[in-house]
């Protein structure tokens, strides 16, 4: 695998450029200003579930598909939609390790994924189709009870993970970004979006990890260091629910794994791979 090296123009820029992360900015539609206030409802029902409540937004989402909705941006990276927050419940308690949502694939054991190819602002790059490639492969060298089937193209099914290029969750062409969501009624989450700044300046191994990360999301994976956010050089608490804190027997817990695939962030030089435990989490659930 090949390293990557970074030019230290300053010690708060070569700090800034170590560390890639899934988050993400407001989605930028024109709409009315008070559409977007998060209900009351809604903010009660995460608080109740345990989820962070800072910074949570209501953003208006257009979809490749021509549609427009409404969807919340929870803990930097997972969308959620009125329906999936307000039917959530808190199952069999919070516990305080490493965890997994509550909502898993078990409605398919075959999961089609298609990087979209299309000639236009959506289309995945050379780079960022090889990167889903191998981190499509990663999960099919596990032999798990779900497969993946990688096609590339401009047609998808309904269950589908659709993966393409969305520069609105961050139109910063110098920070990497890329955004997904949990899985419901037993199928995954079925988009997977991606800014210009990983499609089009991020290495395969890179984009590898990014991709395997937010595909994570859509089967049902959460971040591995949500008590501290320390790969993001924070020191900060995403909260927990029983859609996230189920705790993965045989993996890091509370201490977390720092090579993990699912860390909020990820350095420079990733490999891509998984990590042991990221793979004692994988076996465990699927």
């Amino acid at each position: 695998m090949r390293r990557i090296k970074s030019l230290v123009i300053a010690t708060a820029m070569a700090i800034a450029l170590t560390l890639l992360s899934c988050d993400k900015d407001q989605v930028t539609i024109p709409v009315e200003e008070s559409s977007l206030v998060v209900e009351k409802d809604v903010l009660s029902k995460i608080t109740s579930l345990h989820f962070n409540p800072n910074g949570i937004k209501k953003v208006m989402i257009n979809d490749i598909d021509g549609t427009q909705k409404a969807m919340y941006l929870v803990e930097d990276d997972i969308m959620l939609s009125k329906s999936q927050i307000m039917d959530m419940g808190l199952h069999g308690g919070i516990q305080n390790k490493q965890y997994r949502t509550n909502n898993l694939v078990t409605s398919t054991n075959v999961i089609r994924v298609v990087g979209y190819t299309g000639n236009n602002q959506y289309g995945l790059s050379a780079t960022a189709q090889t990167g889903l490639q191998y981190a499509v492969n990663n999960y099919n060298n596990e032999n798990l009870s779900i497969r993946f089937i990688l096609s590339f193209g401009t047609s998808w099914r309904a269950n589908d993970i659709l993966v393409y290029v969305d520069n609105s969750i961050n139109p910063d062409p110098n920070r990497s970004a890329g955004i997904a969501g949990f899985p419901s009624n037993g199928y995954p989450f079925t988009r997977v979006r991606i800014n210009n700044g990983a499609n089009l300046t991020q290495t395969n191994q890179q984009l590898e990890h990014l991709l395997a990360h937010e595909i994570g999301h859509c089967i049902g994976l959460r971040h591995t260091d949500w008590n501290t956010r320390k790969t993001c050089g924070e020191n900060s608490n995403e909260g927990v629910s029983n859609n996230g804190l189920v705790y993965i027997p045989g993996t890091a817990g509370p201490g977390g794994d720092p090579n993990s695939i699912m860390n909020a962030c990820y350095p420079a030089n990733t490999d891509g791979e998984w990590s042991n435990l990221d793979r004692v989490a994988l076996n465990y659930l699927y």
